[in-house]
């Protein structure tokens, strides 16, 4: 949960609450909520919460829905995330490799970018054409500690930064595949480090695989994660081996984007 004596110590915290609400709007699970939910869940006071919605609601950032009570993200968002998507040339390109990806690999290919320090996001993703397939939304966000984008993400940040994160947001075991002890999931980092990509494999959702390889920016930091995401039925280590050298390879290209901006 936010704590609002937290936001309170930010120059911006109205900024920031906003923030907040749209990020908690945006998780699938919590995609129509009343204010009373809202204002618990994210431990704003009711009558803030009320104010901010309200301005929200106005700039049709939100929408809301007088027979339930509910609110849910706004039309609005949609024209502002059309124009990001038109403007950010680069996510242009970087979805050509994914397409290209997913057309050689046959699985669901897709981009992943950090919000703030304890969640990752879908910004960009290509599903092949078959009557099988992982299906995923763009916005749907998760834990940073989960799956391979997570694990990949991590294992390239300085170790410190990691510990940190890991250390505020913990570990949560999604299935009996999960990694929960601290140590050993460093210790998976560094193998990760090693061969430059990371795998799940029904380690947070059951009968799902993840291949993740790191896309860095001009100053050599991570910047994003690459990944292919199948069911784990179809694999074995020979086609674990064949996506992961395609994920790499892609991983690759999309950073060249960043060395040429």
């Amino acid at each position: 949960m936010v704590s609002e004596e937290k936001e309170n110590k930010s120059g911006a915290p109205a900024v920031e609450m906003a923030i907040k609400i749209l990020t908690y709007l945006s998780r699938y699970r919590n995609k129509n909520r009343t204010l009373a939910e809202i204002s618990r869940d994210l431990n704003i006071n009711k009558s803030s919460c009320h104010r901010i919605l309200k301005v929200l609601l106005d700039y049709r950032l939100v929408s809301y829905d007088k027979n339930t009570r509910q609110f849910s993200l706004g039309s609005f968002l949609i024209v502002l995330g059309s124009r990001a998507s038109e403007f950010n040339d680069y996510l242009k390109i970087a979805k050509q490799h994914l397409k290209e990806l997913a057309e050689t690999t046959k699985q669901t290919c897709v981009l992943v970018e950090p919000i703030a320090n304890n969640r990752l996001v879908y910004i960009a993703k290509e599903e092949p054409e078959a009557a099988v397939r992982i299906t995923v939304s763009i916005g749907q966000s998760f834990p940073v500690t989960s799956a391979s984008f997570g694990k990949c993400y991590l294992a390239f940040l300085p170790e410190k930064e990691a510990r940190e994160i890991v250390k505020e947001v913990g570990i949560k075991q999604f299935t009996d595949k999960s990694i929960t002890n601290v140590e050993e999931f460093f210790q998976s980092l560094e193998v990760i480090r090693q061969q430059g990509y990371a795998v799940s494999f029904e380690e947070h959702t059951p009968g799902v695989f993840g291949i993740s390889a790191p896309v860095f920016d001009n100053s050599g930091s991570v910047r994003m994660v690459v990944s292919c995401i199948g069911l784990a039925s179809s694999v074995n280590e020979e086609t674990i081996n064949f996506y992961a050298d395609k994920v790499k390879t892609t991983a690759q290209k999309i950073t060249a984007i960043f060395s040429d901006m």
